[in-house]
């Protein structure tokens, strides 16, 4: 047997590990931010990649008189607010710079991202591993 024969199942399994990493990051976020909070959007941080740009918002918000400045740590190549917008988030008490900001879309639909990307791996390795 080949070493390419296992190609499909290596790329199949980085496929469920990284739709893995981003639901438990996804998850660890939602589990932790728990304070309410309205911050101010005050910038956003690109970081540029093969796919296109990618925009991280830096919100400034307070708790109990003290500021907090918090880049938001998903990424997106296009947000529903600007600069300038307040938003709603949660914060983490025990790290106010760790934030979760709300979207337009459910906790459902955004789970839906890294569930996609596993079910992508196990058709991947479906396609080439069993036979009808």
């Amino acid at each position: 047997m080949s070493i390419f024969y296992y190609v499909p199942a290596v790329l199949g399994v980085v496929f469920i590990a990284v739709g893995i990493w981003h639901g438990w990051r996804l998850r660890a976020l939602t589990r932790h931010c728990t304070a309410p909070a309205t911050g101010t959007v005050m910038q956003f941080d690109v970081e540029k990649n093969k796919s296109g740009d990618m925009y991280y918002p830096v919100v400034r918000f307070s708790v109990h008189d003290e500021q907090y400045t918090a880049r938001y740590t998903f990424g997106n190549s296009e947000w529903s607010f600007e600069a300038g917008n307040t938003v709603d988030l949660r914060y983490n008490p025990s790290r106010p710079e760790e934030i979760y900001l709300y979207h337009e879309q459910s906790t459902l639909q955004q789970y839906a991202s890294p569930v996609m990307i596993i079910v992508g791996g196990l058709i991947f390795i479906a396609t080439y591993y069993i036979e009808l």
